[in-house]
């Protein structure tokens, strides 16, 4: 009676191998579709995160009856600050601390940044790192300032090493202060979330 007892109990060696080789085939089929999964969402969470700058930034500004920028401020990640303008440099004010930051190791490793002057054709992708560091100024009334010489329009937020499944994202500002994130594989005609 004893050893059926603690036969029920146990696994056998053949059980536990089948076990292990079903394991490893569902890791097998799932792991190139479950990384693809982790970068796109980072990529949304970095878009996310940049995208609540912006908005930050042009809150600031109305909220405080000042000019406030949002810098990107690392060609190499999605680092950035919200801070007061200063037009004598044309830049964030050094005298003043900064009203918001995020810091290069701040989630989002696979994210990279690319931006443009001009809210150009969103099908043609900015390079990670493209004209990067640089600010859009927002004034008092919450429309991109004109006391900046050149404010980003178009930011892009893409994965460069992700290949044939990478994904992008762009946000848009317009010179009245809207602020759009899209995504440029979808078209805007049959899904909001599109670009073109």
């Amino acid at each position: 009676m004893l050893k059926a007892r603690a036969r029920q109990g146990a696994f056998t060696l053949v059980e536990v191998l089948v076990a292990i080789a079903i394991v490893a085939l569902v890791l097998a089929f799932a792991g190139p579709s479950a990384k693809t999964w982790i970068q796109n969402t980072q990529l949304r969470n970095a878009a996310e995160a940049i995208l609540g700058g912006v908005q930050q930034a042009r809150i600031e500004a109305l909220k405080r009856n000042t000019t406030v920028a949002f810098e990107l401020t690392d060609p190499a990640s999605t680092a950035f600050q919200v801070c007061f303008y200063d037009q004598g440099i044309q830049d964030c004010s050094t005298t003043q601390p900064a009203i918001a930051t995020r810091g290069a190791s701040e989630g989002s490793p696979n994210a990279g940044v690319g931006i443009d002057f001009t809210a150009s054709n969103p099908a043609t992708a900015l390079a990670a790192g493209a004209n990067l560091p640089a600010l859009v100024a927002f004034d008092p009334f919450g429309r991109v300032s004109t006391v900046s010489p050149l404010n980003i329009a178009r930011i892009d937020v893409r994965n460069p090493v992700a290949g044939s499944g990478e994904r992008r994202m762009e946000i848009f500002i317009a010179p009245g202060g809207q602020i759009r994130m899209c995504d440029p594989l979808l078209s805007q005609a049959t899904n909001p979330q599109g670009c073109q």
